[in-house]
C-alpha cells in the first residue's frame, strides 16, 4: 500500500457565459424600465423630424409597461425627495372649462391723468386673483410661487400647465383658447406666463404646414402668436406677467432660448398691462455663464438646475418664486415683498 495521499485538484466554478449575458441583459432591461419616463420626456422635447418620432415611438410602450409595473415609483420617489421633479400636472384640454372657483369680477382699471392704467387696492377680504399658466418651465415654479404668494393672505391662485405644449404646437394644446376661457370664467387680475421650454422648435399651421424655426417667417409668426396673446389678455383688463427662460446649459440651444425672450421682452413692450420677467440673469452663476449650483438665501450652494440643464429643482423654482413675488409686492402693495 502506497503512503502517497491523492492529489487534491482544485477547481474553479465560473459562471457560465449564457447566464452572465442573461444578468448584464436583465440590469441593463431593469434600469429601462426604471428611468423609462425620464427617457421619453427626453425624446418628446426633441425637435420635430425622425429622430424625435422614433424615440418617442420605442419609449412610449416601455413607459407605459414601467408605469403598470409600478417601476417607475422609485426614481419619482428619490426625484421628489431630492427636489429634482416637477410636480404632477393638473391637466387641462384645450376645450375644458377651468377649474370650478369662485368667480371674482375684476373692477374696471382706474385711469391715471396721463392715460395709463392703475391696478385695484388688493385687500385680505378681496386678494389678487393670480393665474399661472404655461408648459412644464410652471412644474415647480407655479407651485412654488403659490406658496410664497398664499404667504401674504392677499393672493388666490390657481395654476395649471402642460408638458410638451407651448404656442408653437396648438394641434398639441390651444394655449390661447384656453386662456380666453380662464379670462372668462376665471377672470383673474394678474396672469403669470411661462412658455419656451417646448416653443424653439418648428411651427404647426393650421393648414396642416411646419414653419423651420429660426426662419424670418418663424420669427414673424411665433411674435403674432405672442402678441395675439398678449392683445387679448390686455383688451380684456388683465395684468400680464411674462416670463422669460433662464440661460440653459446647452450652448446649442442657448441662441434659441435667447432669440424666444427677444419676442417677449419687445412684444410685452407694446402693452400697458404686460411685463416682461427677465429670469435669465437669476440663474447665471460668477463669471455670467450657466451654473447649476448657486447660493441660497442662507449663502448656501444649492442645486438649482435638473439634469437637462433647463428645468428648476424645487430651490430653483424657489429661487425665482421670491424674485416674481418682489414684482408682484411693489406692483400690488403686497406684504412681505423685498
Amino acid at each position: 500500500m502506497s503512503d502517497t495521499q491523492p492529489t487534491r485538484t482544485e477547481r474553479r466554478v465560473g459562471v457560465p457565459a449564457g447566464v452572465a449575458l442573461v444578468v448584464i441583459v436583465g440590469g441593463l432591461l431593469l434600469g429601462l424600465l426604471l428611468n423609462a419616463p425620464d427617457i421619453l420626456r427626453t425624446a418628446e422635447r426633441q425637435e420635430l423630424g425622425w429622430q424625435r418620432s422614433v424615440g418617442v415611438a420605442l419609449m412610449e410602450p416601455v413607459a407605459d409597461v414601467s408605469h403598470a409595473l409600478f417601476l417607475d415609483r422609485p426614481r419619482r420617489a428619490l426625484d421628489e425627495l431630492l427636489g429634482r421633479a416637477p410636480a404632477s400636472p393638473p391637466v387641462t384640454p384645450p376645450d375644458a372649462t377651468p377649474p370650478t372657483v369662485t368667480t371674482m369680477t375684476t373692477p374696471p382699471a382706474v385711469t391715471t391723468t396721463e392715460g395709463r392704467p392703475t391696478r385695484r387696492a388688493v385687500t385680505e377680504d378681496d386678494p389678487l386673483m393670480m393665474y399661472i399658466g404655461g408648459d412644464s418651465m410652471v412644474g415647480q415654479f407655479g407651485p412654488m410661487l403659490d406658496n410664497r404668494a398664499a404667504q401674504s393672505g392677499m393672493v388666490e391662485t390657481e395654476f395649471v400647465f402642460e408638458f410638451e405644449s407651448g404656442l408653437s404646437r396648438p394641434d398639441f394644446l390651444d394655449w390661447p383658447a384656453s386662456l380666453e376661457n380662464v379670462s372668462a370664467e376665471l377672470d383673474p387680475d394678474v396672469f403669470i406666463l411661462y412658455f419656451g421650454g417646448n416653443d424653439a422648435q418648428a411651427i404647426f399651421q393650421e393648414e396642416g404646414e411646419w414653419i423651420e424655426f429660426g426662419t424670418p417667417e418663424w420669427e414673424e409668426e411665433y411674435r403674432r402668436r405672442v402678441a395675439d396673446v398678449m392683445t387679448s389678455l390686455d383688451e380684456s383688463g388683465h395684468w400680464v406677467y411674462w416670463m422669460g427662460m433662464p440661460i440653459v446649459r446647452s450652448e446649442t440651444f442657448r441662441p434659441r432660448v435667447e432669440l424666444l425672450n427677444e419676442i417677449y421682452e419687445d412684444e410685452a413692450g407694446a402693452f400697458d398691462r404686460v411685463r416682461f420677467i427677465d429670469a435669465w440673469p437669476v440663474f447665471e452663476g460668477p463669471d455670467g455663464g450657466y451654473s447649476e449650483y448657486l447660493t441660497d438665501s442662507d449663502g448656501n450652494l444649492v442645486d438649482m438646475r435638473l439634469d437637462d440643464g433647463v428645468h428648476y429643482t424645487t430651490a430653483g423654482a424657489i429661487r425665482l418664486a421670491e424674485v416674481v413675488y418682489d414684482i408682484l409686492a411693489e406692483d400690488w402693495d403686497l406684504p412681505g415683498g423685498g
